[in-house]
This record gives C-alpha cells, structure tokens and sequence, in this order.
C-alpha cells in the first residue's frame, strides 16, 4: 500500500502475460490505491461508489479535475503552473499578503480613485469620486473572483446574489507591477462597475460550471452559481472525463478506455488545432463572433469542428493594415498568417512547439523552441543566429524565437507585451514594437466572416454577418434589414434565428417587423419567457400600455423571467400612475441587479413622483456611488429616458 504508484503501474504491466491481467486492471489498481476507497456493489454506478461526483445539465459528465490528477499525477504537478490552471481563482483564497492588495490608482480621465484592500481574509475593491453637482462618493466591493494566471494580468469581479458577474475597473499589470485600469476602460466615460460578464467572454477563463440544461442558450440570463470551477483544468482538452473513468473503474480493455476520452494527439491537424482555437483564435476583439444558432455556450466539445460551433469574423480597419494588428489573443490568428503555418499543409499547429502541460519560462525554453525550429529547418547553417566572432563550438545559444517572434505591446491591452506569434524574418525595431501606446479605436468599414466552412451557403453566411453587426452595435435598421432579407432566403426552423432578429428590431422600435419575426416561431417556442417580454415591448411600443402592463405582470410572476421585465414593468406602471406598483417593481430589479445605475436613478425619480423626497435623495447618493457622473434625476430625466433598459441583443 506504501508503494509509489509508478511502481504499481509498472509491477501490474509486467504481469500482463498472465491470463486475465490487462492494462485496464493495472489502471484499476491505481486509481483505487490513489483514491483508497473500495468499489461498492455491482448495482451502484462506479463513480458514485468512489465518491466522484459527475456534472450534469449543460456540461454534462464532467469530474473535478483533481481526480484527474490521482493518476497523472506528473502532468497534474506541471499543468498546476501553467497559466490554464490559473486562470480562474477565488478573491479571498491565495497567499496571506497578494501583490495588487494595498495598491492603489488615480484615474485621471474620470477623477475617480481605485484601490484593492484585505479585509477580514477578504479582497475588497474601493472607489471613490465626485458626483456632478461635487458630493464626494465612496463604493465598496467584495472581490469574488480573480480572472487571469497572472503571468501578464489580473482582473478582478464581482458576483451580485443573482448570480451575475461584474468586472472591476481596475486590473493589476505584473509586468509593471502597478494597478492601472482594465482594457477599454481608460476613458473618461468608461462602463465602471456595470460591465457585466457574458457566458461567452467566461468560457476562455475558465472551466465549464455547472448549470441547468438549455441556461446557455443566446437570450438566457448570464447568471453563474456560486460554486465554479477554479481555472481552465484537464478536460477543456480531453472532453469530459466521467466515460473514461467509469471505463477505469469498470475494468474495460485498454481500447475502451482510451476511446472514452479524447486524447488531442491523436487527432488530425484541423481538430487537434481546433482544440486550442476555441480560445486562442480571436482575429479582432472590437467585433466578436457568434456562436452557431442551436449550439449553448458550453457545448464545445474538444474532437469536435470548431466551425460548427463558432462563427469567428474579421475586419477592415480604415485605420490600420489587418497585417499590422497585434492584440493579446492573437496567438492563433497571428499563426496563421505565418509562412511556416502555410506551407506546411495544414501539418502545424500550437502543439508543433507547446507542450500545454509545462510552463516553459527562461534559458531552458531557449533551447527548446530552437529545438523545435530546428526540427523542420534541418538544413540551417549552424552559424545562423550567432553574433560576430562566435564559432558555434560548445553550446548552442541561438534564440529563434527572439528574432523571428519578437516580444511586441499589444494594442488592445496597452500595459501588456507578448511574443508574437507570426513568424516572420525580420528585422525588427525591439524598442519601437514595445514603446507605449496610446489607447486606439478601430474605423470599421466592412466585416468578414473568418474560418467559415463551405457548406454553409450564402444566405445563410450572410444572416450570420449581419447578427454579428447587430450583437455588436454595428449597422443599425441596415444590419436588422439584411438579417430579415436573407433569413427570407433560407428560412430557416430554428425559432432562436427569428427571436435575435426580433429582439434587436424591437431595440430599433421596429416593432411591425418584429411582430413579423416573431410570427415565424415554431409552435412548440410560443411560451418562451423571452417572446412574452418581446411581446410586450411591442404593445408597449405601438401604444397599447394596457396589454403590455398585463404581459409584464404574468411575466413577472415566473421565476425564469429577465430583470429587464421589472425594469420595462415599472416604466409603464409609472405612465399609469401607478406609483406604488412602479417602486415595487423597481426594487426587485435592484434586488437582481444592484449595480444599476440607472435602476437607482429611475428609483429615485420615483420617489420623487410620489412626493418622497427625503427618500428620492438617499436612493439618488446610491446612483452616483456606482455612477459619480450620473445628474439629478429630475434635470436629466429625458435623457436618461432615452437610455432606459429594455430587451436588446446585450440583455
């Protein structure tokens, strides 16, 4: 029982010409050693048995990954200091003094200040600043969750008691050791604490949580339990690993047990890339893709054709040449541009240099990206790379990667360098590709799908181009116009098509092409929560404020309704003169969504209508904490009507 476990491994294999001895009871012998638990009775599932819980719902089958590491243990150990595994971590574990707690940040641009502090064994996150008419503001967060390994950044987030997810202003930068603000946050008038955190952005950061089947539909709240998982683990590679372990523990053969888990070596070039594309492959963060129409957030499974998950896209920038575009996640799309890359046939990929489970760091990653340089470039004279005077004798100190990938500033996280991972000759200025650069808005002038297989047709490609353009805010009544058009080309059975499509002409107050959108729904997506509220918005917006205070009240009855149904319910209770009713809902909204700024103002200008005004003051100071720059709810109250919330693409 004392023995180590390789040397079971080894004693078991050695015995495999004995007669019913196989490599699948060797695996047995180990993981019950490792786990120190009997099988229980044959009726029992395995993996109940040995106190392994698997995930249902969503993601289903997947087990902690520490279960993983009872038999890998070696490339458990390794992967543990790989930026993957920590990617994703609790705000309040981690050493008893952190480097970013204590620190501190003054934001110019918004004259607001920022701080992270410990409290109690917690994280806090502290602001401060002056509202508009000069009262000085002060919010204080709980940090949840940290997002980022921490090898470049860490950011930081907040989850409400509904579930959401905020991201904080401020990220700590490890290459300057400094608080600076967060990516797209270096305005004046950036989000604050109100930039929520979607399934979609969550999925690269971290491994899949568990959650109810179909939560992970576009239109569906992105609420996160309380329980997530810590960090991208082993099976965001593997696929999960239940199948592979109930195998193990059933004594399957070796073949079986290998075919119950994906193993990404074994997999052709296109797949065995896909499976690191699903996160590495970004061509510009200022429009992000969609994933496929039918496809949940967490439905990607490594073996599996990235293409038919994700629709990736592209841009033109006016502004900048797409060969000189150079951003954080540009690993793979840089790649891709490569000589190497495209005259291998398809024969390369992220894994042709990076083993994923070793962090490979200082003068021994030298010689083992050379290696791997040299692996294909066999021919090189051996005096490339050395400076004057050297002889290549004694040991080989040519650094392929510092001359061919140079170290460069990206250009949407501007605190940040990395290795660019277009091979190119050169040469190249060091010091110009890291000096400092200013933040930068793209001039998009056309977009492109990227990546898409053939078999997609024309209308079909070209509904997706214009989904992307609306998610994104681009194009307007043209892109919602485009989209109807070609969904009328191919028309497709899928009612999640014609809800999006409704859904953003109803955020255009189109609401007779909406009516039409919705119209086009399968029999059986009639009672669909979100075509209710759609519903109402459009009687809402045709005049018909008694239907729609209606729909909005038995809506608000379900327990699988948005916030934005309290929200767009008070609104017209308030047209009614329903004050109480209006306050009411308005508070729920604020109990699901707290860091509104604009629920606290709204509630405000309530109080204000039913002659509450010691109430209205109290409830406007709670605005401008979140908000410092939000104005009186009586002064700006038509413009802040024009802003109300309400069902749109970014629900």
């Amino acid at each position: 029982g004392d023995r180590p476990q390789g040397a079971v491994w080894l004693a078991a294999t050695q015995c495999s010409g004995r007669r019913r001895v196989t490599v699948a009871r060797a695996l047995i012998c180990v993981i019950l050693l490792a786990l120190g638990r009997p099988v229980l009775g044959a009726a029992e599932d395995s993996l109940s048995a040995m106190r392994l819980g698997a995930t249902t719902g969503a993601a289903a089958d997947y087990v902690p990954d520490a279960a993983c590491g009872r038999c890998h243990q070696q490339i458990a150990a390794s992967f543990a200091e790989v930026g993957m595994a920590r990617s994703f971590s609790r705000g309040a574990d981690g050493p008893a003094s952190r480097p970013f707690e204590g620190s501190r940040h003054r934001h110019q641009a918004s004259a607001r200040d920022f701080a992270l502090e410990r409290r109690d064994g917690g994280l806090w996150y502290v602001q401060s600043g002056k509202s508009a008419d000069g009262e000085t503001h002060k919010l204080e967060l709980r940090v949840d969750w940290i997002i980022g390994s921490g090898n470049r950044v860490q950011s930081f987030l907040h989850q409400t008691k509904s579930g959401e997810l905020y991201q904080l202003p401020v990220s700590w930068y490890t290459q300057s050791n400094s608080l600076r603000m967060s990516p797209g946050y270096e305005a004046a008038d950036h989000p604050g604490v109100e930039r929520r955190v979607r399934r979609e952005c969550l999925f690269c950061h971290n491994a899949y949580p568990e959650v109810a089947v179909g939560s992970d539909l576009p239109g569906q709240p992105d609420l996160f339990p309380a329980a997530l998982p810590e960090g991208i683990g082993c099976q965001r590679c593997h696929g999960p690993g239940a199948s592979h372990l109930r195998a193990i523990l059933d004594g399957k053969e070796l073949a079986q047990i290998r075919a119950a888990i994906t193993n990404p070596a074994r997999l052709p070039w296109p797949a065995r890339n896909d499976v690191c594309f699903q996160c590495h492959l970004l061509p510009a963060v200022e429009v992000i893709g969609s994933r496929r129409i039918g496809r949940g957030d967490y439905s990607f499974r490594p073996g599996q054709r990235l293409s038919d998950y994700l629709v990736h896209v592209d841009i033109d920038d006016s502004r900048q040449p797409r060969d000189e575009r150079f951003q954080i996640n540009h690993h793979g799309w840089r790649l891709l541009q490569s000589r190497c890359y495209q005259e291998s046939d398809g024969e390369m990929g992220c894994v042709s240099c990076h083993d994923p489970h070793v962090r490979r760091v200082g003068p021994s990653a030298v010689g083992w990206y050379r290696d791997k340089c040299l692996s294909c470039h066999q021919t090189l004279d051996i005096r490339h790379g050395l400076a004057d005077g050297e002889n290549g004798e004694g040991s080989d100190t040519r650094n392929c990667v510092q001359c061919h990938m140079p170290i460069r500033r990206t250009q949407d996280v501007i605190e940040v360098t990395m290795t660019d991972h277009r091979i190119a000759r050169g040469s190249f200025d060091a010091a110009a590709l890291v000096a400092p650069l200013a933040p930068r808005q793209p001039q998009i002038r056309d977009l492109q799908l990227f990546g898409v297989d053939s078999d997609m047709g024309p209308a079909e490609a070209g509904a997706y181009r214009a989904l992307i353009a609306l998610n994104n805010g681009i194009g307007g009544r043209s892109a919602a116009a485009a989209l109807a058009r070609r969904l009328a080309e191919f028309r497709p059975e899928a009612s999640s098509w014609w809800l999006q499509l409704a859904r953003h002409q109803v955020g255009q107050r189109q609401y007779a092409e909406a009516e039409q959108a919705l119209a086009e729904l399968a029999v059986k997506d009639q009672k669909l929560p979100e075509l209710a509220h759609l519903e109402a918005m459009i009687s809402a917006g045709k005049g018909d404020s008694d239907a729609a205070l209606e729909q909005l009240r038995q809506l608000a009855k379900r327990e699988d309704f948005h916030p934005e149904v309290d929200f767009n319910l008070a609104i017209i209770e308030r047209g009614q003169g329903h004050h109480s009713r209006e306050i009411a809902a308005l508070k729920r909204f604020l109990a699901a969504r707290p860091l509104s700024a604009m629920g606290w103002w709204q509630l405000a200008r309530s109080y204000r209508l039913a002659d509450r005004p010691e109430l209205a003051a109290q409830t406007l100071l709670q605005a401008q904490a979140i908000k410092p720059d939000i104005g009186d709810s009586d002064r700006d109250s038509k413009h802040m009507e024009e802003k109300r919330a309400g069902p749109s693409a970014r629900q």
